[in-house]
């Protein structure tokens, strides 16, 4: 095997390869051996299929089975020896390796580029103390009660709050109807709280009883898929199917003690510990998305055009499994794909150079990735496809798409790392 690897700007990077006709033939031995393996051939004894006669039955799959093999290998092999780690998929140029013949390919991707990171820690994020909520802690003390409670059925009447109700709900927009608002749906219904907005299907089910059908309307999120629909009003119907009540022990030291806590003081301590759980890691959340916003909005540096362009094939990936979940292809389909494809466009800039500047601060800060961590994820989707890891590993050769889920870890890692490092340096102020 022969292979160069062309460095150019902003970390990208070229790989070209060649094969012999040797090296392809032995791959093919490969592919005979594993397919022949398992197949039972009038004529022949099973393992000594000739490859001509492999050939005309699984073709195909050998020629992929055997390029893969070329690929994986080449990619290992180049990788280490020129001591880089791609941070976006692999672009394949080439097709499959045939038998006989000499085999060449060429694939782009990009590495970190080079140079220091700004000083991230200095973000001008803002951080607070974590407060327990009364309602939530008035949640949570009466999750551990429901643990003793006695469920029943309600079949006359309207809901009350507590209660736990099942509905049929349908959104539509000027008569069409709103993917991922068409289907069944289950809430608890919660005393109304000063200040705050009750949950947009509330006030519709409140006044019904089972089978009744109720209406009302709410706007489309403004982080909806489709942003066409940001924004419209969405027309709801809600038709009432059971209601579900919970007959509470009463709060007491004996129902405490039965519950498994001291009493009813050491109950409510710990509502108010899971209230400020809760808290804490809300703020954390709205911190790392702030993190994220600022990265994504940061002047004078570009992310590499690879990494804009593999963002960019996740949004749309992203985008397009969700309308295939909601919509059939049609002209509505093409026109919501035509809209997100323009957004994602604009997303994925923000998107690669946040995270680009994240695996530049943890390269600078040694914040690495265990590889016992990502074996775990990438033995966890073997699993899910039924394949060993060795054999899934192998069928992702072509695309790169360990080291698309490599990064998207490390630059979580890194997000985390960051943020305790910010805190940690308000702190010290």
């Amino acid at each position: 095997m022969e292979y160069r690897i062309d460095k150019k700007e902003q970390g990208h990077c070229r790989l070209e390869c060649a094969f012999s006709e040797a090296d392809v033939q032995a791959a093919w031995k490969k592919a005979g051996i594993r397919f022949g393996s398992s197949v039972a051939i009038p004529g022949f004894r099973k393992g000594k299929v000739p490859l001509a006669v492999l050939e005309k039955q699984f073709g195909q799959q050998m020629a992929d089975f055997a390029t893969d093999k070329l690929v994986a290998r080449a990619v290992e092999h180049a990788l280490a020896r020129e001591g880089l780690q791609p941070v976006s998929g692999l672009d394949y140029e080439g097709g499959l390796a045939e038998r006989g013949k000499a085999f060449s390919f060429s694939m782009d991707f990009c590495v970190l580029p080079e140079g220091d990171c700004p000083d991230l820690a200095s973000l001008p994020l803002e951080l607070g103390d974590a407060v327990a909520d009364p309602v939530q802690e008035e949640l949570f003390l009466r999750e551990m009660l429901a643990r003793g409670a006695n469920k029943v059925q309600v079949t006359e009447g309207t809901p009350q709050d507590g209660d736990i109700i099942s509905a049929d709900v349908i959104g539509r927009v000027d008569g069409r109807v709103v993917p991922g608002l068409d289907g069944p749906c289950r809430m608890r219904l919660m005393p109304p709280v000063e200040g705050e907005k009750a949950p947009d299907l509330d006030p519709i089910v409140r006044g019904l009883r089972i089978g009744e059908t109720g209406v009302g309307s709410t706007p489309c999120p403004d982080n909806y898929p489709d942003p066409a629909l940001r924004g419209r009003t969405i027309e709801l119907s809600a038709t009432l199917r059971s209601i579900e009540r919970e007959e509470l022990p009463e709060l007491c030291d004996a129902t405490a003690r039965k519950l498994g806590f001291r009493n009813v003081e050491a109950m409510k301590f710990r509502a108010r510990e899971q209230a400020l759980d809760m808290d804490r890691l809300h703020r954390r959340s709205q911190a790392m998305q702030q993190i994220q916003n600022m990265l994504g909005a940061w002047q004078g540096f570009d992310a590499p055009e690879l990494m804009v362009k593999q963002c960019q094939r996740d949004l749309l990936r992203r985008s397009t499994q969700y309308l295939q979940r909601q919509q059939d292809s049609g002209p509505e389909f093409v026109e919501s794909m035509a809209r997100m494809r323009a957004e994602a466009a604009i997303a994925a800039v923000a998107r690669a150079r946040a995270r680009a500047l994240l695996l530049m601060w943890a390269r600078q800060n040694g914040v690495e990735l265990p590889k016992n961590e990502l074996d775990a994820v990438l033995r966890g989707r073997a699993a899910r496809q039924n394949k060993h890891p060795d054999d899934y590993l192998l069928s992702v050769a072509r695309s790169g798409e360990a080291f698309e889920i490599r990064t998207a870890m490390h630059e979580e890692k890194a997000l985390y790392a960051l943020f305790d490092a910010i805190k940690a340096r308000r702190s010290a102020e």
